[in-house]
């Protein structure tokens, strides 16, 4: 993994990280990368292009070039029939496609995609309500679902959070599949955890929440690997940006380094006192 992507961010609408949806690891990978290129306060256009080389699989799964340029052309290929489900208010549904277009570059060992119109808002010109993260937290993962469940772990915040077994299963469409909750946890539940533990900056498990003889819920407890260091190394009345430690650690995301905290909140104290 290069420098490069230590440095790159992924941003998203929260109402995206929680929406019905279904990809393959590469399809998410792909996706994620050209999310992660995005100016997400910024405007991008119907006509703005991103790319996606071979080298942005290359290494991650032992691939050689051939076989991961054969990887991403089937990867784009089925990305461009997925669609995303978004609850709205009054009951309301809507559903887009991710992409509306793809380029095909076999001399370059590259794709290039654009957005479709839709879910343009949900990636880019984000000001509140929206997840983000270091891409290089979720590029080893091998589960798709270790992505999502990470994405849904930074954007819950705090330490702990129960969501039902039936609502997990819809957003990630999978209601027709792993009936028997032994099977979502072994293919789903469990890998999420060993990866989301082995290859980002958290720390994850889960148990089980029964009603009679039957798991309804699953309870998820987390946090950053690193708190407690920053905490015993970062002194208690210390400041980052005029910005308090203690302050820091009470409105920090998960995934979220004290110093970016300490930018968003004093970016929001200035945005508040500039409309008084």
């Amino acid at each position: 993994m290069d420098n490069f992507n230590d440095q790159l961010t992924v941003v998203k609408a929260n109402s995206i990280v929680e929406a019905g949806y279904r990809l393959s690891i590469y399809e998410n990978r792909i996706l994620l990368t050209c999310i992660s290129r995005i100016d997400s306060m910024g405007v991008i256009g119907l006509d703005d292009t991103f790319t996606v080389s071979v080298q942005d699989l290359v290494g991650l799964n032992g691939l050689d070039s051939k076989s991961a340029y054969r990887n991403l052309l089937k990867a784009v290929d089925r990305l461009y029939e997925r669609s995303v489900i978004i609850e709205l208010p009054n009951d309301e549904i809507l559903k887009m496609r991710w992409v509306s277009s793809i380029k095909y570059i076999s001399k370059g060992g590259m794709v290039e995609l654009q957005f479709s119109q839709k879910i343009i808002p949900y990636i880019s010109e984000l000001r509140r309500e929206f997840t983000q993260y270091r891409l290089n937290n979720v590029l080893m993962f091998k589960s798709n679902y270790s992505i999502r469940i990470y994405e849904l772990l930074v954007k819950w915040g705090g330490n702990e959070k129960a969501v039902e077994v039936e609502w997990l299963k819809k957003q990630f469409q999978l209601e027709d599949k792993y009936t028997r909750i032994s099977d979502l946890k072994k293919y789903v539940v469990d890998i999420a955890m060993t990866e989301i533990n082995k290859h980002s900056d958290m720390q994850a498990s889960y148990s089980q929440i029964k009603r009679g003889r039957n798991v309804v819920a699953f309870k998820f407890e987390y946090g950053l690997k690193n708190q407690q260091t920053q905490k015993t190394t970062k002194g208690f009345n210390n400041k980052i940006n005029g910005i308090s430690n203690t302050e820091i650690e009470k409105k920090a995301r998960v995934g979220e380094s004290y110093e970016a905290a300490a930018g968003r909140i004093l970016a929001l104290k200035d945005a508040v006192s500039g409309t008084l």
